[in-house]
């Protein structure tokens, strides 16, 4: 039987009043429904997989970026120009320091950023990944970062990629970064703001006036649908400052997911506006690099 827990609170923020949004999960025959704290506005599953079942469903193998990635997580070549990029952005915040990359997969990014200098640690939930890296060298510690047990204030840097979606406390997750953070150090954090998209805001807003909801049937990966505001919020909450947020807008492409032939041809239309929306004004985008820093 598929594990879940169902919520009945905020854990950003621990507001009760829960709003139900016009989009739902279905997979494995369990609904997994689309919530809004009212308070904090942070949206996320009111229902989520957990344990085994939660665990079952990152195999590195088969679904290596939520499934959205053709190449696979060993492929040093196809994410050395992401990677390179990434220390080069690390690089303009801070000289080379202390890192701590959280969910490092098979240390890809860590052996970039040792070659230019940077004192590197990973944390990775796969065994076989943590494996990977320990086979580069690197110092890679299965588990989450809760149960790492960091000291304080031993990392300049923080870097979380497409990570904090997948957490079951997300406040807890940002909380136990800002004390690794030496004062002053940096949390870069990369990822999905899926429902804050042009499409997304359309599709939610024409389904709940139609009385009707969106439904995805394939893996509920995101257990928290980020959007700008509420994830800046959250970060001040645990003791962050923002320095900034970029949105960005993937290019309009193949639709995820089962969708019609006209449902793909009108979001295809509408990402081709939002495309130059988000990069002329920073809004409406579906990925954000969201950079804090830890109060000194």
């Amino acid at each position: 039987m598929f594990q879940t827990r169902s919520l009945d609170h905020c854990l950003a923020c621990d507001g009760r009043d829960l709003a139900r949004l016009p989009l739902r999960y279905d997979y494995r025959d369990v609904t997994f429904p689309l919530a809004q704290c009212r308070a904090c506005g942070m949206r996320f599953l009111s229902v989520q997989p957990a344990g085994e079942s939660l665990a079952s469903m990152y195999a590195v193998e088969q679904d290596f970026r939520c499934g959205r990635s053709e190449a696979h997580s060993f492929d040093a070549d196809a994410f050395a120009a992401e990677n390179q990029g990434l220390v080069d952005a690390f690089e303009r915040l801070r000289p080379p320091g202390r890192l701590l990359e959280v969910g490092s997969a098979a240390g890809g990014l860590l052996q970039h950023a040792r070659e230019r200098g940077w004192t590197v640690r990973g944390i990775e939930l796969s065994q076989v990944a943590v494996e990977r890296a320990r086979g580069l060298g690197l110092d890679v510690t299965q588990g989450d970062l809760e149960s790492a047990r960091l000291p304080d204030a031993a990392f300049d840097l923080v870097y979380l990629g497409d990570v904090l979606e997948h957490v079951p406390d997300c406040r807890a997750v940002l909380a136990e970064v800002a004390r690794v953070l030496a004062p002053g150090g940096i949390l870069y954090l990369r990822g999905p703001i899926t429902t804050n998209s042009l499409a997304r805001r359309l599709g939610l807003a024409l389904y709940a006036a139609a009385g009707r909801t969106i439904v995805l049937r394939e893996p509920p990966y995101h257990l928290w649908e980020f959007r700008p505001r509420a994830l800046e919020r959250l970060a001040r909450r645990c003791g962050l400052e923002i320095v900034s947020f970029r949105q960005g807008k993937i290019a309009p492409g193949r639709a995820h997911g089962a969708k019609t032939a006209a449902q793909r041809a009108v979001m295809a239309a509408i990402d081709a506006v939002n495309v130059p929306l988000t990069r002329a004004l920073n809004v409406l985008g579906d990925r954000g690099v969201m950079v804090a820093r830890r109060r000194r």
